[in-house]
C-alpha cells in the first residue's frame, strides 16, 4: 500500500483537465473501461472536452453495488477524485467480496471543476436540481432578503463582511433557521441567485441518470457516497444524511461507521433545514423507476473553513458566474484563488487528512455494504 506521505501531486489535482487524465491513467492501469460522456456544447479552459466518466468495476451481475462519485458541487471534485484515486492504488477493487461490484463516477458537474464554480454551466446548484418537477417548483420566501444582500456584495474583505454581517442581521430578526434556508435550502425565482435548482433537469441529472440505467438494474443493495467538501471540522470527514434518526438508514450507516456521527437534520446545531432538490434524493428515486433494490444514500463532506468563510465564498462564486464581466481581470483571479481555497484547501496537512482518513471511511463501506441482509 502507497504511504500517506506520498506526494500529494500523486492523487490531488489543479485542474480539472489533470484530475480526468489521472483518473482514465488509473483506470487503464488497472484494467478498467472508462465510459465517457461529454458535454454536448461546453469544453475546458484550453478548450478540452468536459465528461462525467462512469467505471463499472467488478462482477456485472453483482448483487450489491458500491458507488463513489465526486464533483455535484464543481470544484469541491479534487478531493473526492483524490480518494477515489487513492482506492485505486491501494487495490481497493481486489478487495471486494465476490458478489460486489463498484461504479465509480468521475466529475459530476465537469464545467464546475473545469472553470472553478460549484455551480454548473447555467448556474444551477445540481445538489438542488431534483425536485419533484410534477409539481409546482418548492417555493423559498425567506431568500429574497438573502438576494438583496448578495446584489449588494462587493468582492473584497469588506464587503464579504458586510455580507455575512448581513445575514447574521437576518438571523437575528427573522431566526437563524429562515436565515440558513433562506440561502442554502433551494430556490427557484431568481437564475442569478444562490442555490438556485434550475427550470428543468440539467445535463449532469439526464447523464447521472443514464449511468444509473446502465448499471444499477440488477443491484439488490446499493451504497450510495457523494464526496464533497466545505462542511465541518477542518481536515475531517463529515457524513450527512438525507433521511432522519429514527430511519432504518440512520441506524445502518451508525453501524458501518460507529466512529463518526452521522448528522441530518443537524448539520447545524440547532438548525433543522429542508432541503430541495437533493441529488441523492432525485437518484433515489429515479433508480425506484427501474430497481426496487435498497438503496442508502451517504453525503461526506471534508471540512475546510468556518461557516462565515463558506457563506461568503457562496457569494464568490455567485460573483464569479454572474457578476464579474467587467471587473479588473487580476481582481477575478484573485477572487476565484479564494473561492478554490475555501473548498479546496492547498496545505498539505488538510491533503494528508483526507487521504489517510478516506482508507478506513472505504473499507468501512465495504464492510457494511457486506454485512447488509
Amino acid at each position: 500500500m502507497t504511504s500517506v506521505d506520498a506526494e500529494p501531486s500523486r492523487y490531488f489535482s489543479s485542474s480539472y483537465k489533470e484530475g480526468r487524465a489521472k483518473f482514465i491513467e488509473a483506470c487503464q492501469k488497472h484494467g478498467f473501461h472508462a465510459s465517457s460522456h461529454v458535454h454536448p456544447s461546453c469544453k475546458g479552459p484550453s478548450g478540452e472536452d468536459l465528461s462525467m466518466d462512469a467505471v463499472w468495476v467488478g462482477p456485472h451481475d453483482a448483487r450489491r453495488v458500491l458507488v463513489f462519485s465526486c464533483g455535484t458541487h464543481g470544484l469541491e471534485a479534487a478531493a473526492g477524485a483524490a480518494t477515489i484515486l487513492r482506492w485505486l492504488d491501494t487495490d481497493g477493487p481486489g478487495r471486494l467480496p465476490e458478489d460486489m461490484a463498484a461504479l465509480l463516477v468521475h466529475a459530476i458537474n465537469p464545467f464546475g471543476w473545469a472553470w472553478s464554480h460549484r455551480i454548473n454551466e447555467d448556474g444551477i446548484d445540481l445538489n438542488r436540481n431534483f425536485p419533484d418537477r410534477s409539481k409546482p417548483s418548492p417555493s423559498n420566501p425567506d431568500y429574497a432578503d438573502i438576494h438583496a444582500l448578495l446584489l449588494a456584495a462587493s468582492m473584497d474583505d469588506e464587503g464579504l463582511r458586510a455580507f455575512a454581517q448581513g445575514f447574521h442581521a437576518l438571523a437575528a430578526t427573522n431566526g437563524m433557521n429562515a436565515a440558513l434556508t433562506g440561502i442554502t435550502s433551494g430556490q427557484f425565482d431568481f437564475p442569478d441567485g444562490l442555490s438556485f435548482g434550475g427550470h428543468a433537469l440539467s445535463w449532469s441529472g439526464e447523464t447521472l441518470f443514464a449511468i444509473a440505467r446502465a448499471h444499477l438494474g440488477q443491484a439488490e443493495r446499493i451504497l450510495h457516497v457523494d464526496w464533497h467538501t466545505g462542511i465541518g471540522e477542518y481536515g475531517q470527514a463529515h457524513f450527512i444524511l438525507d433521511e432522519p434518526k429514527t430511519s432504518e438508514t440512520y441506524r445502518l450507516l451508525s453501524d458501518w461507521w460507529p466512529d463518526h456521527d452521522i448528522h441530518c437534520d443537524d448539520v447545524v446545531d440547532g438548525v433543522s433545514i429542508f432541503y430541495n432538490g437533493l441529488l441523492l434524493d432525485g437518484l433515489r428515486t429515479e433508480i425506484g423507476k427501474f430497481n426496487p433494490a435498497r438503496l442508502v444514500n451517504l453525503t461526506i463532506e471534508w471540512g475546510t473553513y468556518d461557516v462565515e468563510k463558506m457563506l461568503q465564498a457562496l457569494a464568490m462564486d455567485n460573483w464569479l458566474m454572474h457578476r464579474a464581466g467587467d471587473a479588473d481581470p487580476a481582481h477575478v483571479d484573485a477572487v476565484r484563488a479564494e473561492l478554490i481555497e475555501r473548498f479546496y484547501p492547498r496545505a498539505a496537512d488538510w491533503r494528508s487528512n483526507v487521504i489517510r482518513l478516506s482508507d478506513h471511511i472505504c473499507d468501512q463501506a465495504v464492510a457494511g455494504l457486506q454485512s447488509w441482509d
